[in-house]
């Protein structure tokens, strides 16, 4: 069967595309409206060397790497083609730090892009949240070729009152990981129920499912990614393992996780309060639509002011701890039953974003794809001595979390985004029992030393200010950012400063 590993060949084709029609289509533009221009120049200042404060590094697309100096820019691109149809490219870059660069075709209200497109799955999709649980905006956009229709169209036959959007699409992870170019599939399907016109009311929920297969594996072993297993991965079935090497997985083909995803809109007069419930997955155990015990659950509340001192209020709580319990995943030869299994019942231990194959986990050029409120190891290793990682990526994916985001304006002239974060970060169940598939540790010694025990408390502040267009004659825009983490993993703080110049406007 023919194999799906074409990385190469798209991303040089759409990166080549992307430049040279963005150079031409900026030069030769007569609608100011279609293109979005900017260049930025600016400084990062932080109190640690070899790591800046959380909200400084976190959900930047994975654009910040380091203090020091910096230019940065973003262009976007869009040209009707034909009627209902419009061609949109664009590339971000900070440094030689090339972060985003895609090709985007629209009909209606489908969409087919090729590339590395800043797109987010899951959650509001505002910069007041910690991230979402899916795909936020904390790495850098991952390679790939997705068909999707981002917007709520009406299903047939019901007068609009149901809507739904989804996507499909085949990616392809960079070659520096513990499977080397592994390959991606994702897809998704929501449902909405609109209401808003009759009682100001909207709910909507979705399936959002992950797979990470094929590759090559340190040993050698090519991991099954032909068509047919690309099928298999789509429905997540698996392949029998006949030769006992890392080749192929009885379970499920690869590493499947995902989100449900749910929504509640409610306007009461002019303002609009809106609910967002996130449930991660691992595996079909999990795969539960309402849990008490690991979630993220989001409240934005939007003022009718937009010029107002606050206009946007979000608050959000993340809990993962539970992960079905500290029970093994599945019998073994010396723990058979759940006597031996210290009473739990078998299915625990889901290791959110870890998989022992796949043991660079859910992570793109080591920053977490989903929520980055999961530390990988390489981070906590910034502050801690040297300890194991049980050869999975995340370190800390047992946690409880507060989160708080303010949006608003002083006296129209500056605006600014509060961020405040507190966390309780409990590592994960293989630090705790020393293995994910162990009973040992602190199961048998009550004073076993581990990085995340006892639990440690975290903060993580920001500020940012933005002041628009400050000299009339000008398009230039300030942004001051100050940031300050303290607690039990560390204490550091820092800063960027950045001026920014429209060349639309200009």
């Amino acid at each position: 069967m023919q194999n799906f590993e074409t990385e190469g060949f798209l991303q040089k084709i759409s990166l080549t595309i992307c430049l040279v029609f963005s150079s031409l289509l900026a030069v030769s533009a007569q609608e100011r409206d279609s293109l979005n221009l900017s260049i930025g120049l600016g400084t990062l200042v932080s109190s640690e060397t070899s790591f800046l404060p959380f909200h400084l590094v976190s959900n930047q697309w994975g654009e910040v790497k380091q203090e020091g100096l910096f230019v940065r820019g973003d262009l976007t691109y869009m040209v009707p083609v034909l009627d209902k149809m419009n061609f949109v490219t664009g590339f971000s870059f900070r440094n030689k730090f090339l972060s985003s660069h895609f090709i985007r075709l629209k009909y209606r209200e489908i969409e087919i892009s090729v590339g590395r497109e800043k797109w987010s799955i899951g959650g509001l999709g505002n910069t007041l949240s910690s991230g979402s649980m899916g795909v936020s905006s904390n790495a850098r956009p991952i390679p790939m070729v997705n068909l999707r229709v981002a917007d709520y169209i009406n299903v047939p036959f019901t007068g609009g009152y149901f809507k739904t959007k989804g996507h499909l699409n085949h990616g392809w992870f960079e070659e520096d990981r513990y499977i080397s170019k592994a390959l991606l599939h994702s897809k998704s399907f929501y449902l909405k129920l609109d209401l808003d016109k009759e009682i100001g009311w909207t709910a909507s929920s979705g399936l959002v499912h992950f797979a990470q297969y094929g590759g090559i594996s340190p040993q050698g072993d090519k991991q099954p990614s032909s068509l047919s297993d690309f099928f298999r991965v789509f429905a997540g079935s698996g392949i029998p393992n006949l030769n006992s090497t890392t080749e192929g997985e009885s379970n499920g083909l690869g590493n499947h996780l995902g989100i449900i995803d749910t929504h509640v809109t409610q306007r009461v007069g002019e303002h609009t309060l809106t609910l967002n419930y996130q449930k991660p997955f691992e595996d079909f155990g999990g795969l539960q639509y309402i849990s008490l015990t690991d979630y993220l659950i989001g409240l934005e509340w939007s003022l009718p002011n937009i010029g107002s001192l606050i206009n946007t209020i979000y608050f959000e709580y993340v809990q993962t701890k539970w992960q079905g319990g500290p029970g093994l995943p599945d019998a073994t030869s010396s723990v058979p039953t759940e006597v031996e299994n210290f009473g739990y019942s078998f299915g625990g231990r889901d290791d959110i974003y870890n998989n022992w194959l796949y043991r660079s986990g859910w992570t793109y050029d080591g920053d977490v794809i989903g929520n980055p409120l999961f530390l990988t190891h390489q981070r906590t290793l910034n502050f801690f001595e040297n300890y194991p990682d049980y050869d999975v990526a995340i370190a800390n994916n047992r946690l409880r979390a507060v989160h708080l985001g303010i949006r608003g304006e002083i006296k129209r002239v500056l605006l600014y985004e509060g961020l405040f974060t507190y966390t309780q970060n409990f590592g994960t169940y293989a630090g705790l029992y020393e293995g994910r598939f162990a009973w040992d540790g602190v199961i048998n010694d009550t004073s076993f030393d581990y990085v995340f025990r006892p639990m440690r408390e975290q903060f993580y502040m920001q500020f940012k200010f933005r002041c628009e267009e400050v000299l009339k004659e000008l398009p230039i825009s300030l942004e001051l950012k100050v940031a300050y983490d303290f607690g039990d993993l560390y204490h550091a703080f820092g800063s960027e400063f950045s001026l920014y110049y429209d060349l639309t406007k200009g």
